[in-house]
């Protein structure tokens, strides 16, 4: 895992006077940005076995990321399809049945299969990871990979604060626009395939 302080040779010496724990807040915040808009973190979430009669099962993310998206997900070698807002009528008709599963629908701490399933199972999803609310960095690969988006990002959020030594609209409006850049090109890598096999996390299972 990176430190969010491992930024900081590429983006204090632009904002003299910036504090710390600003500019810590400001890299959360685009790192955040950054990976739901590019989908660029993912990896493969740890197995979750799921029992019939019981729809919902909370996530188990690496430390100090959260479950942005799910990618893909197989049950017992099935494909399960992530929800999307096309399939709302369908969704909501299926809610109070059980069967065999058909949607898996993201939330922000825990996942819902769709129907209730009505039998045990092993569930595998790769995930869209990104930092949590409280991270104090990144994974290691995101940072080499990604690193100069992510300054990009913080950069502009920072340079558009007020009456600051760093405030500096026409840079934030540049560094924002590099931020846009950098990131839809990573989310095409992504969409692509050309981004390598899913980030090697560690996932911490806490006790």
């Amino acid at each position: 895992m990176k430190f969010w302080s491992d930024f900081y040779d590429l983006l204090m010496p632009d904002l003299p006077g910036c504090p710390t724990a600003a500019a810590d807040g400001a890299l959360r915040q685009s790192a955040i940005a950054f990976c739901e808009q590019s989908l660029a973190w993912q990896t493969e979430h740890l197995p979750i076995f799921v029992m019939g009669g019981i729809a919902e099962y909370a996530y188990s993310p690496p430390e100090s990321a959260a479950v942005h998206a799910i990618i893909h997900a197989v049950l017992d070698g099935e494909e399960v399809e992530p929800f999307s807002c096309g399939k709302n009528i369908t969704i909501r008709n299926l809610h109070r049945q059980t069967g065999k599963p058909r949607y898996i629908l993201g939330g922000p701490s825990s996942l819902t299969l769709v129907p209730t399933p009505d039998s045990n199972g092993v569930l595998t999803i790769t995930v869209a990871l990104k930092p949590s609310a409280i991270s104090t960095g990144v994974d290691d690969t995101l940072f080499h990979e990604y690193r100069e988006a992510i300054i990009h990002g913080s950069m502009a959020r920072l340079m558009l604060s007020p009456k600051k030594p760093y405030t500096h609209i026409q840079l934030a409006a540049y560094h924002q626009q590099q931020f846009i850049i950098k990131t839809a090109a990573a989310g095409m890598r992504v969409a692509r395939g050309y981004a390598r096999a899913p980030f090697q996390t560690t996932i911490l299972r806490r006790g």
